[in-house]
């Protein structure tokens, strides 16, 4: 897949993500959608809009910029079972502009330390341990801190569910360029290559670090784009309903009741300038181990990080 193309489709993967949580959220009802409904509202919580209903687009939330992050959680049911902690190992912005005229995609790697929090201090561990610590409200806080931009949605899913959608989709086709060899740490053995994988060993496409966390967060990108690619794909013989009602882990606070404007969004983004920016050197100044108990780290230049995401974002 080019690159271009991969950005591109990753606003439809974000609406997709939204159109997940509204079928998540859904009781069959013919109510109206509450305002701000997450997944955390009662189970019973009714939110389906009437299927003689014609939707209206929301004219604020299409004339401005909308910034949403991507989170990808490394837990799942075994590491549930061991009471292992929830790490966030894909921490993904994506950006489009007001005009839909740009899309800006900026990743940020698990192991970025002395990242700035809203209240002025700093979080010295690594930043994928601070979902685990403050939840996703903790994570989109730091985030905004660090890039010094609003963030106007989040979502969430776990391995068990990125698994579950890539063979609810029929497996995702990927093209490393060259062979990847990780059986023990990420459980994957697939050569180089345009090939179709499974959930599983998408599982071990997306975590393995053979070659560190840029390499992965182009993985993860390429692997969550397909899956959406899937989902939306009106061709394919494929109950979505079902496939998403069997996920447990979504989390997300995207405006559903808007979802025809967030699609609208996506259908006008489709043709947009594609900016992207991967948190790395010089972003990033030091690689390594401090020997000051935190193991291997990447400290960010954050002013410099900042300006970079200025020039794609904007202020707001």
């Amino acid at each position: 897949m080019q690159r271009k193309q991969a950005i591109i489709l990753g606003v439809v993967a974000v609406v997709a993500l939204a159109v997940i949580g509204f079928l998540l959220l859904s009781g069959g009802s013919d109510e109206p959608p509450e305002a701000s409904a997450s997944p955390s509202a009662s189970a019973s919580a009714s939110v389906a809009p009437s299927a003689s209903a014609t939707p209206e687009l929301n004219a604020e939330l299409l004339d401005r910029r909308w910034t949403v992050l991507f989170v990808g959680l490394d837990t799942d049911s075994s590491r549930e079972s061991r009471g292992e902690a929830v790490n966030s190992d894909a921490i993904m912005l994506v950006s489009v502009s007001a005009d839909q005229s740009e899309v800006a995609l900026v990743s940020l790697p698990r192991d970025t330390v002395d990242v700035p929090l809203p209240d002025g201090s700093t979080y010295e561990r690594k930043i994928n341990a601070l979902y685990g610590e403050e939840g996703l409200d903790g994570l989109v806080g730091a985030m905004e801190a660090l890039y010094e931009v609003p963030i106007h949605g989040h979502l969430a899913l776990n391995m068990d569910d990125f698994a579950a959608l890539v063979d609810g989709v029929g497996g995702v086709e990927v093209s490393p360029e060259e062979p990847i060899r990780d059986p023990a740490a990420a459980g994957i053995d697939i050569d180089a290559g345009t090939q179709t994988i499974d959930g599983p060993t998408a599982e071990g496409y997306v975590r393995t670090r053979f070659d560190q966390d840029y390499g992965r967060m182009g993985r993860q990108q390429e692997v969550i784009v397909e899956i959406f690619r899937g989902l939306v794909d009106r061709d394919r013989d494929l109950d979505v309903r079902s496939l998403i009602e069997g996920l447990d882990s979504l989390e997300t606070d995207l405006p559903l009741d808007d979802l025809p404007t967030l699609l609208e969004i996506a259908r006008r983004s489709t043709d947009a300038e594609v900016r992207e920016l991967i948190i790395e050197p010089p972003l990033i100044t030091f690689e390594g181990d401090r020997g000051d108990g935190r193991g291997y780290i990447l400290e960010p230049d954050v002013e410099a990080i900042r300006e970079a995401v200025r020039e794609l974002i904007g202020e707001a």
